[in-house]
């Protein structure tokens, strides 16, 4: 991974996150594209494992998604105060957008056909934008049949209206127990290769 000047790299972050939070529609998950453009393939400041390190914190320590992202991405690339400036950056816009739809919100006519087909197409935007992050990542996470079970089954339960929660808590002991017999797998195979290697 590359290493940027800390000036460099704190306005990178400022900046970026600025933008993020300015023009990206769909909340915490539709910025992951743009976070893994930025900074793992055009800067390369973040590896792709760190990418999914971000993407299991998010989802699991409460709190916005956009906020965390931002503050991990931050720490990772310039420390406490790549942190800070990353989540003031991703803070500005969202405080001063959110204000202006407050103001003007109770005056927006919802059945107006312009505001539904805006809405309409923006919901088909996300919509493009959630299914190429999701392609992304299973392509990184799944390495072998079982984690590829795990996954059908993790989705089943959501298609079925099962908590988030719950699946999450599920998934816990069973990526515990899953590393557990893997290394313990492991832990009896490398004797024997050490034996034939003598």
């Amino acid at each position: 991974m590359k290493e940027l000047p800390a000036g460099r790299s704190l306005f990178l972050l400022f900046s970026t996150f600025f933008k993020i939070a300015l023009f990206v529609v769909g909340g915490g998950l539709a910025m992951l594209p743009v976070i893994e453009d930025v900074f793992v393939r055009k800067y390369k400041l973040l590896s792709s494992e760190d990418m999914l390190d971000m993407i299991v914190i998010t989802q699991t320590v409460p709190g916005l998604i956009a906020v965390n992202s931002a503050v991990f991405v931050g720490n990772k690339v310039a420390g406490f105060l790549g942190a800070l400036v990353a989540l003031i950056g991703v803070l500005i816009p969202s405080v001063v957008i959110i204000m202006i739809i407050a103001a003007f919100f109770p005056y927006l006519d919802s059945q107006n056909p312009v505001v539904q087909a805006v809405f309409g197409g923006i919901r088909a935007c996300i919509s493009g934008v959630f299914i190429v992050t999701a392609c992304r990542l299973f392509s990184r996470v799944i390495h072998n049949p079982i984690d590829f079970v795990l996954s059908f089954l993790f989705l089943t339960g959501i298609l079925c209206n099962v908590s988030p929660a719950l699946i999450i808590l599920c998934a816990m002991p069973i990526g515990c127990l899953y590393v557990f017999i893997l290394r313990k797998k492991q832990a009896t195979l490398t004797p024997d290769s050490e034996k034939k290697e003598a």
